[in-house]
């Protein structure tokens, strides 16, 4: 698993489409409530949708979505969706 930051000064939108782009499978987000709850956004390229979970978990769930452990759908059944508001 690689990682790279993107502190460009993009809006999330445009660094998310620059991933999408690049056919980079999962995006993670930390931003401001980050700081407060532990938690970051991790978004899925082929649904576009997202969800919200521990920062402690994100490594866990995204090698096993990789390894073909788990489903996205099962991390979305887990965490819920996310919605930004």
């Amino acid at each position: 698993m690689t990682s790279k930051v993107d502190d460009s000064g993009q809006t999330v939108g445009k660094r998310y489409a620059r991933t999408d782009e690049c056919g980079i499978p999962f995006a993670i987000t930390v931003d401001f409530d980050t700081l407060n709850d532990n938690t970051v956004t991790l978004r899925d390229l082929d649904s576009m949708k997202q969800v919200r979970l521990p920062i402690s978990e994100v490594a866990h769930n995204v090698n096993s979505m990789i390894s073909g452990i788990i489903t996205w759908a099962q991390v979305v059944a887990k965490y819920g969706l996310f919605v930004s508001t």
